[in-house]
């Protein structure tokens, strides 16, 4: 197997794997708009394993290119390549930058999902906090009782 073969093969297999990737971060965003945390914990798990493959496929590419061309971009590679090979590869690449591009607003959207569920987390805190506290039923002359500044959480002893 001559060497650019076997660099075609390390970008398709990126290209697979970005694609599988690109596929688990979407389920993780099924996942958390369902609030199922089972769910979230399986998608989150499977996006794990699904990312650590895909950077080690990146990685060896990324080996084979810089032992053979240095410091070149990909599309530079590619334009090196043999004419047979020429267009898959710069197939493979567009097909990474597209998934990529997918990948990172996927990311994005699963990021805000997560900080929107810290928000009502927070909310809710602050309502349980607010309930503890105020004492429905009772007069008070003056003022008004001002919210609570400390934790509802408690401590394992407790």
């Amino acid at each position: 197997m001559s060497q650019w073969q076997r660099f075609a093969d390390l970008l398709f297999e990126e290209s697979r794997l970005m694609a599988e990737l690109g596929d688990a971060a979407l389920a993780l965003t099924e996942a958390l708009v369902a609030n199922v945390p089972a769910r979230i914990l399986a998608a989150e798990r499977q996006l794990e394993s699904k990312r650590v493959l895909h950077g080690m496929a990146y990685a060896q590419r990324l080996a084979l290119q810089k032992r053979g061309f240095g410091q070149l971009s990909l599309r530079q590679v590619c334009a090196y390549a043999p004419p047979s090979l020429r267009r898959k590869l710069y197939s493979a690449v567009h097909a990474l930058t597209t998934r990529g591009i997918g990948l990172r607003l996927t990311v994005q959207n699963n990021k805000a999902l997560i900080l929107a569920g810290m928000d009502r987390l927070a909310r809710t805190v602050q309502v349980l906090q607010r309930a503890s506290t105020e004492q429905t039923g009772t007069y008070r002359r003056r003022g008004i009782v001002p919210p609570p500044t400390g934790s509802v959480l408690v401590s394992r002893r407790a």
